[in-house]
C-alpha cells in the first residue's frame, strides 16, 4: 500500500511539473517584445543605448525613455542618435537587451 501512495504521489507530483515547465516557457516567450523606438544616446563602450521606446505590452512596460544594452550579434552601427529602429528587446535575468534590431523604414515595406 505504501509503495501504491509513493507511485501515486510521485505521479502527481511530475503531472505538476509538467505544467510548470509549460508556464515557465510560456514566460521566457513573453519576456520578449518587439517595438518601434527611437535612439536618445548611445555608449559605444559600454554598448549600450537611450531609447524612447514605444509600450511594451509583453514586458509590462509603459512607452518611456531608457536605457538598453545591445547584444553583441546585433549590428551598434543603426544605433546613432536620432535613428528610429525597430527593436527586439529580452529581458534577459533582469537586464533590458535589445537582441534584434532594424531601420523602422525597413518595416514600412512589409
Amino acid at each position: 500500500m505504501l509503495t501504491l501512495a509513493l507511485a501515486l504521489a510521485l505521479s502527481v507530483q511530475d503531472a505538476h511539473a509538467g505544467r510548470h515547465d509549460h508556464h515557465a516557457m510560456g514566460a521566457e516567450s513573453a519576456a520578449r517584445s518587439t517595438v518601434v523606438a527611437d535612439v536618445r544616446t548611445v555608449d559605444e563602450d559600454a554598448r549600450t543605448a537611450l531609447l524612447r521606446h514605444e509600450a511594451m505590452e509583453e514586458l509590462s512596460m509603459p512607452s518611456m525613455v531608457m536605457e538598453f544594452e545591445v547584444a553583441e550579434p546585433v549590428d551598434f552601427t543603426l544605433f546613432r542618435p536620432g535613428a528610429a529602429l525597430i527593436v527586439t528587446v529580452e529581458n534577459r535575468g533582469g537586464v533590458l537587451t535589445v537582441v534584434e534590431a532594424r531601420p523602422e523604414d525597413a518595416h514600412a515595406g512589409h
